[in-house]
């Protein structure tokens, strides 16, 4: 499977830090179900390394039987210790970890003579090692929040291991479903997302650290409750005050209300660090008098914007305010600088997602804006888009530019990612991608070929070659219409090109061989059915076949949303029940047309 482009950047994004002093030649932690070893945590450690500790516990005794007992620092060191986070026996053994360089969530990994060292940073670095040491050198994988790889052997040696890695950006959030799951968030090191999840429904949502996340004018001044009285609270649009739209932000009563209100706010939830500030998700920006001499004076937009937030942020010196940078406010002004605990979030909207951000000519104005925002803004955040919203269930070519757009953002400083995918149930290649996307927001520079080739063998078993050549196939097919991949795109806007209906049927072939090699085995055969889903959308969609060939497709579609609970098509206002019935409306009234 060929995912990424031949020439990547070199980015210094996950390091080797520090040396160890002792490292062993070999280490047997467990020999024929049997173990000398235990593991050793602080006493009193923070509840990030008791997980940690007995979630190392529990996965060497599902992959050998060996049950390691979890001992606390109090006696002196033993000759057979797994040292789990930073205490008096990994200080004791000096092993050259640099605590001072793993940051907040950064690890290192070390084999010291007879023992194991993991240890990271204070707020989930430990975690995040124990993790690490599982997948990367005891082979676990989490290929989503259900299918995963547990390696059985019932002895466990290791050669000498001096590991340390530390993220490329501090704040990870993938926007997919199955990524919203707590265990598989923090077995792929993803920081962002905390939301509730019960019987597979989103019943809350957070992001880890956020009082407010975004569009939150109206929470700080709402419409209904002022605009009756104060309608100069609100964008001049058109020569007339609307409601509808977005704040005035140069008025002073606009700050001293949203000021109010987030005191309030920040009273009712005192750990939230960052608080956003911004606009509204549509046009309609004022254009008063005042907002428009700063919006003029500025060149854009961001002028009004920025200031008005430097005013808010002024007023919480201990928290960060963030504001978009999107649509009509995406260029930096001329001469605002945000304040220090100001962040700016970046929107990718408008990119093309059938090239990367950094070759793609299209894509110039974004590539300019990110460089300008990175010279003089310290709290840099990129809100990227890796998923068709008007067709969450569409084939979607855009993996070979998740890695050198991920790239690109750690070339330009920024600090935080959030990839907005699909946050329903299922839609394309869902999986692939949070796993994919996991990886890439900790390190950039992995090998994300080999990390596909492994999660297409790993999920989909014998299936993974032909579902691989599919992949292949259609980017190979994409790069040579020349054509953009949009978000808001359609099957329709390629039908001459990657869904041609020859191509279509080259897919199809591909698909029947993969199902052929997983028709024993039920659960892989139902994750094949399901990655072909897309394939069965497009047909209905384009119109591929006569009537009947449709509604047999159709028939088969439904059926497996209902059986692996997809509710939604698109992002906003079609529900799996209405489109089948806009399907079947379709599909009679051509029968009818045809008699």
């Amino acid at each position: 499977m060929r995912i990424a482009p031949q020439s990547l950047c070199v980015l210094f994004t996950a390091a080797w830090l520090g040396s160890a002093t002792a490292l062993a030649e070999s280490l047997t932690l467990v020999e024929d179900g049997r173990s000398p070893y235990r593991i050793v945590i602080a006493q009193g450690a923070a509840d990030s390394v008791t997980r940690a500790a007995s979630e190392l516990q529990r996965f060497v005794v599902e992959i050998s039987g060996a049950k390691l007992p979890i001992d606390t620092d109090g006696g002196p060191v033993r000759s057979h210790e797994i040292i789990v986070g930073d205490n008096a026996h990994s200080r004791a053994l000096k092993a050259g970890i640099k605590l001072e360089r793993l940051g907040d969530e950064g690890f290192a990994i070390r084999t010291s003579g007879a023992h194991l060292v993991i240890v990271g940073g204070p707020v989930r670095g430990t975690l995040y090692g124990v993790y690490g040491f599982l997948e990367d050198h005891l082979g676990c994988r989490w290929y989503s929040s259900k299918v995963s790889r547990v390696p059985k052997r019932r002895t466990i040696s290791l050669g000498p291991i001096d590991d340390t890695q530390t993220p490329a950006f501090e704040y990870r959030e993938v926007y997919y479903h199955d990524a919203m799951d707590p265990a598989f968030a923090a077995r792929h090191k993803l920081n962002g997302n905390v939301s509730v999840i019960r019987n597979g429904k989103l019943i809350s949502e957070r992001h880890r650290g956020w009082g407010l996340w975004c569009h939150s004018f109206f929470a700080l001044v709402p419409p209904k409750e002022y605009f009756g009285s104060h309608p100069e609270y609100f964008s001049l649009v058109g020569g007339k005050r609307v409601a509808n739209k977005q704040l005035c932000l140069t008025n002073p009563d606009v700050l001293a209300t949203a000021v109010a209100s987030l005191k309030g706010l920040m009273a009712k939830a005192p750990d939230a660090h960052y608080w956003s500030v911004s606009q509204m998700d549509w046009q309609g920006y004022c254009t008063c008098e005042h907002c428009r001499a700063i919006d003029a004076r500025e060149g854009t937009p961001m002028g009004s914007v920025l200031a008005f937030i430097n005013k808010v942020a002024a007023r919480f010196p201990d928290k960060t305010i963030s504001t978009l940078a999107y649509q009509y406010t995406r260029r930096p002004p001329k001469s605002v600088r945000p304040a220090k605990n100001v962040l700016i979030n970046l929107c990718s909207i408008e990119c093309n997602r059938s090239q990367p951000i950094r070759t793609d000519r299209s894509s110039a104005s974004f590539r300019r804006d990110l460089k300008s925002w990175s010279a003089i803004c310290d709290r840099l955040f990129v809100w990227d888009y890796v998923v068709q919203f008007r067709n969450l269930v569409s084939p979607f070519p855009n993996l070979r530019v998740l890695q050198p757009d991920m790239q690109s953002f750690a070339a330009n400083n920024v600090v935080g990612v959030f990839s907005q995918g699909n946050r329903e149930i299922r839609g394309e290649f869902c999986e692939l991608r949070a796993y994919l996307l996991a990886k890439l927001q900790w390190n950039p520079n992995c090998d994300v070929e080999r990390i596909m080739n492994d999660f297409l063998a790993g999920y989909y078993g014998p299936a993974g070659k032909p579902i691989g050549k599919y992949i292949d196939a259609m980017h190979d097919a994409l790069a040579k219409s020349g054509k953009a991949l949009r978000i808001f795109g359609n099957p329709q806007d390629h039908r001459d090109g990657y869904l041609s209906e020859k191509l279509m049927d080259r897919y199809k072939g591909l698909f029947d061989e993969a199902e052929r090699l997983v028709a024993d085995d039920a659960d892989l055969l139902l994750r094949v059915r399901t990655a072909r889903m897309p394939l069965m959308y497009a047909q209905l969609q384009l119109g591929y076949g006569n009537v009947d060939e449709r509604a047999a497709i159709a028939q088969d579609l439904f059926a497996l949303a209902d059986r692996i609970g997809l509710r939604m098509f698109n992002e906003w206002n079609l529900p799996t029940e209405r489109y089948k019935q806009d399907v079947a409306k379709a599909l009679a009234k051509e029968r009818e047309a045809g008699k």
